[in-house]
C-alpha cells in the first residue's frame, strides 16, 4: 500500500528508485536540510581528534593517567570534497578558525567561493594540501571508493579524515592500514559501509 517516500536529508543512495517507480512509489526530500547538524558534528569529530577528547576519556577510564597534549585548529587547511550545501555550512561555521579552505566539487560556485575564500582545485592537490579533509558526497558509482589506498597515500602524515556522509566513498581497509601504520593522525566517522559496522576500526 505504500505510496510515497520522504527522505529526510539530501543523499538517495539508500532508496531504490528502480523498484519504487515501478510500483508507482513517489520519492521526495523534506525541505528541511541536516546541513547544520551535519556541519556541527563535522566541527566536533575535529575538535575531538585535535584536543584527544575521546581518548584522553578512555584511557582516564582504564586507569591510564597518561596526559595527551592536543593541538589547534586555527590556522590549518580544511579541503572540503562535495561543496554542497553541506559542505557550504561547515565552511561557514568554520569562519572564526582563520582556516585555509581548498575544496573539490565537479560544480564550482565561484560566487560563494569569492564570498568565502574558498580555492577550488582538483582531489589530488586537495588531498596533499589540506590537514583536515571532510567528505561531503552521495554515494554513486563515481564516488565510491573516491578515497582509495592510492589517494589516501596522498595525504599529510598528520592530516586527519572526516567522512559525514557515506561509508562507501572510503575504503576503510586503506584506512585502517594507514591509521595502524601511524600515516595519518587520525580518522571522525560517523558513517560506515556496512553497518553495524563491526570491523577492524573498532580496534583503534
Amino acid at each position: 500500500k505504500l505510496k510515497i517516500i520522504s527522505r529526510l536529508g539530501t543523499g538517495m543512495d539508500n532508496i531504490d528508485a528502480e523498484a519504487a517507480e515501478q510500483r508507482g512509489v513517489k520519492i521526495f526530500k523534506t525541505v528541511t536540510t541536516p546541513a547544520p547538524a551535519v556541519a556541527e558534528l563535522a566541527l566536533g569529530l575535529m575538535i575531538d581528534i585535535y584536543r584527544s577528547i575521546s581518548q584522553s576519556d578512555h584511557t582516564l577510564k582504564n586507569n591510564d593517567w597518561s596526559k595527551q597534549m592536543g593541538s589547534l585548529i586555527q590556522g590549518k587547511t580544511l579541503g572540503v570534497i562535495g561543496m554542497g550545501t553541506i559542505g557550504k555550512a561547515l565552511v561557514k561555521l568554520m569562519s572564526g578558525f582563520n582556516l585555509k579552505i581548498l575544496a573539490f566539487d565537479k560544480d564550482k560556485d565561484t560566487i560563494f567561493a569569492k564570498s568565502n575564500n574558498v580555492v577550488y582545485c582538483d582531489l589530488d592537490t586537495l588531498l596533499q594540501r589540506s590537514d583536515i579533509i571532510s567528505i561531503h558526497l552521495n554515494l554513486t558509482n563515481d564516488t565510491k571508493h573516491l578515497l582509495s589506498k592510492e589517494k589516501i597515500k596522498l595525504m599529510k602524515k598528520d592530516a586527519i579524515l572526516l567522512n559525514t556522509s557515506r561509508g562507501g566513498i572510503i575504503d576503510e581497509n586503506a584506512l585502517y592500514e594507514s591509521l595502524m601504520h601511524k600515516r595519518l593522525k587520525g580518522a571522525g566517522l560517523d558513517v560506515f559501509e556496512k553497518e553495524p559496522y563491526r570491523g577492524p576500526l573498532t580496534k583503534l
